[in-house]
């Protein structure tokens, strides 16, 4: 039976019910700030902003911190809000699609916040002391150290005020067992985040307050929190239900910090908690407290934090089927999977060592990043038309082409033509960007102090850069169908193909239909298909290989679609193509994503995806949804050949799994009767959202994908 105690339930509810963070203060600013260097202007306001805001809590909690900003400090909030010049960026960039080609996006991070446990912003002063010495000539720089120096006064001003409220509470507190509640959180707000946490207690407290600094991903909290968690089981001051009562506090105000009523507030993917993956010394990683989070996070009814499964080639498999298992039982659709091997192999291959490679993390819509690092980018990408302008800019080359050989070597030139010019174009953003000064998430970014440099100017030294594709199992398949058509079975001449495009298909539908009936598509695991997509892969490998944006920044791309809707976007504008699309179609997005072309079945396609070699450059965000019949996620062996299925999966290469258990018949009455399914959740492409919810493009997709039975 799942349980929470009351005074956690009392908490959920709340989140659930209503906006559980307090009303904002506004702050008047002195003009005089202007005259400052703008970090230092910057640091001012910020602190005076902190300083202004409630010190906010209920009966009902121990955690402490809550707060939200209101934009009207610049930049400060480097995820999002504040920014002058990524205005102009994300007007430019994102809401128009480059030359139906991509978009540019904002980006996730992760604050070292198990630095911050560790060493208290304490350490972190002593880092800018050393940095001041080393750059003693440097105005520029020492103005930025300065920021950030002010920067942690004022974030230690802000916990000694909530030291003083609990204290103050405690007073007037008539309740004993409530006084000694109160007495304790001020003796952790007193602690941390300025000095190093000496229990597991402080260092929830501390990751609870650091994080309304920076809230995105948590990391890897079963990594940086165990030592302490097993410290104060062993020394018996911590019980396993309190450091479950103290998680599950953490998730009420995870949920609670994205805005009641906000637009993205039914989503979950943002705050990405990290489980299991390996320890430094190349040991599975999963332990006691990845269990207790796991268990704590499915005892909560909410839609946030997200939790991701790091498996490797050591999980046992009893950890497999534990996180399956939770995962049927999770409504919210709050946990994936991701394979340590391609992914930590990709970053090698890239010169990252294993020192930090083996540390990374998931941040938004399943993207990597590291412990304190920074995904740049995550632009969409129509990666059709490279292939679109093939066929037409280059007709009379395509036409000569005596072989498939010869068709690719052409076609391969237009794609790493579009691969420059989207990364011409995310330079430009970033250079906008660049005009920006942050100085409240560079604090906690490693590099950032010993460069002196904000994050938006290249300070950040865990950072990568990332494109995703949208349309890419549209690619490999009209990729196919021209090998298997017009080279290999001569069904059609190129001329005839390009004839049928020219026209949408129109008088040439009994072409289409063989195409739809008899292709070779991605998806079913033969041997045409799958050299296709690992040929295509190889071709964005070559253009790669020694490339950096304006930063150093190294490459890497995957196979998403946020929670935009470019993918729709981008098929309004795109012709159609050689896989049997019409002209303005949406594009298919994710990783295999098929539609009903896979017609072999579930291992067929799940073999296909995990065939692409995915190590040659460092994997993106690449995401692979499927869909499993309801049925077989409660049938104990149709569960059990479940588990076998993704773990073969995974060993053959696989990169990331997502599942979707409802059927079709559900998700079309949801649509038919909205009302009923309110709290129906499914899987849409890095995140979860309420299905009703979606758009109806988004809708349309998930209804169409294959649903599978084992």
């Amino acid at each position: 039976m799942i349980t929470m105690n009351e005074r956690i339930d009392r908490l959920v509810k709340a989140a659930r019910s209503r906006e559980i963070f307090p009303v904002t203060v506004p702050v008047e600013y002195d003009e005089f700030d202007l005259k400052l260097a703008e970090p230092l202007r910057i640091a001012k306001r910020l602190t005076e902003y902190m300083a202004a805001q409630p010190c906010y809590f209920t009966d009902d909690n121990e955690l402490v911190g809550m707060m939200h900003f209101d934009g009207s400090v610049e930049a400060d909030l480097f995820t999002r809000t504040g920014h002058k010049n990524i205005g102009e960026a994300f007007g430019k960039y994102y809401n128009h699609p480059q030359e139906n080609l991509c978009t540019m996006e904002w980006q996730h991070s992760n604050a070292d916040f198990g630095k911050v446990i560790r060493i208290g912003l304490t350490g972190l002063r002593q880092e800018i002391i050393e940095a001041r010495r080393h750059y003693h000539n440097d105005i520029s720089r020492l103005n930025f150290l300065a920021a950030l120096e002010a920067m942690i006064r004022g974030i230690t001003r802000r916990s000694r005020q909530y030291a003083a409220e609990c204290r103050m509470q405690a007073t007037i507190c008539q309740d004993p067992a409530r006084k000694a509640v109160l007495l304790r959180m001020a003796s952790n707000c007193r602690q941390v985040p300025e000095y190093p946490a000496r229990t597991f207690e402080e260092a929830v407290q501390c990751l609870y307050f650091c994080f309304m600094f920076q809230p995105d991903s948590i990391g890897r909290p079963d990594q940086y929190l165990y030592e302490l968690y097993q410290s104060g089981i062993a020394n018996g001051t911590l019980t396993r239900e309190h450091a479950k009562e103290l998680l599950q506090e953490l998730y009420v105000m995870i949920h609670g910090w994205t805005r009641f009523g906000c637009p993205q507030a039914d989503r979950g993917a943002e705050s990405h908690f990290v489980i299991g993956g390996y320890t430094i010394d190349g040991s599975c990683a999963w332990n006691e407290l990845s269990e207790l989070i796991l268990e704590s996070l499915l005892e909560t009814d909410l839609i946030r934090p997200q939790i991701s499964l790091r498996w490797n080639h050591k999980t046992p498999r009893s950890v497999l089927e534990k996180i399956l298992d939770s995962e049927r039982k999770d409504k919210n659709k709050r946990i994936a999977l991701v394979n340590d091997e391609p992914r930590i192999a990709a970053m090698i291959k890239n010169g990252i060592p294993w020192e930090t490679a083996f540390d990374y993390i998931m941040v938004g819509c399943n993207e990597p990043a590291f412990q304190g690092g920074i995904s740049l980018g995550g632009n969409t990408v129509n990666i059709v038309r490279s292939l679109v302008n093939t066929l037409n800019d280059r007709r009379a080359e395509v036409l000569e082409s005596p072989d498939f050989d010869s068709f690719y070597a052409v076609y391969e030139e237009e794609l790493h033509n579009d691969l420059e010019t989207i990364l011409d174009y995310s330079n430009r953003f970033n250079m906008l960007r660049s005009r920006d000064c942050n100085v409240l998430t560079s604090l906690f970014m490693p590099g950032c102090i010993e460069r002196a440099a904000s994050i938006t100017q290249g300070g950040a030294e865990r950072a990568r850069w990332c494109a995703n594709f949208m349309g890419s199992t549209n690619l490999i398949d009209s990729l196919c169908i021209i090998r298997q058509f017009v080279y290999e079975e001569k069904r059609c001449t190129m001329e005839t193909l390009l004839a049928a495009l020219d026209a949408d298909w129109k008088g040439y539908e009994e072409l289409r239909a063989s195409i739809l009936n008899t292709g070779r598509f991605f998806g079913n695991n033969d041997e045409l298909s799958n050299q296709t997509a690992q040929r295509f892969y190889a071709s964005v490998n070559n253009f790669a290989q020694g490339r950096t944006d304006i930063f150093g920044h190294y490459l890497c791309y995957g196979n998403l679609t946020g929670y935009n809707i470019h993918y729709a976007r981008y098929g309004a504008l795109t012709q159609a193509t050689p896989d049997g699309r019409v002209a303005g179609s949406a594009l298919l997005f994710g990783s295999g994503q098929a539609n009903g072309k896979e017609r072999d079945g579930i291992t067929s396609h799940l073999l296909s995806v995990a065939g692409m070699d995915q190590t040659g450059v460092m994997c993106g965000n690449t995401i692979m949804n499927i869909s499993v019949d309801e049925n077989t996620v409660q049938n104990e062996e149709s569960f059990q050949k479940l588990v076998v299925l993704v773990e073969t999966y995974f060993r053959e290469g696989g990169l990331h799994l997502q599942l979707n258990h409802v059927s079709a018949r559900e998700l079309i009455a949801a649509r038919k009767d909205p009302d009923k399914y309110k709290s129906l959740r499914v899987r849409v492409s890095g995140f979860s959202a309420t299905f009703v919810n979606l758009s109806e493009q988004h809708q349309e997709n998930i209804i169409a994908r294959t649903v599978n039975s084992l």
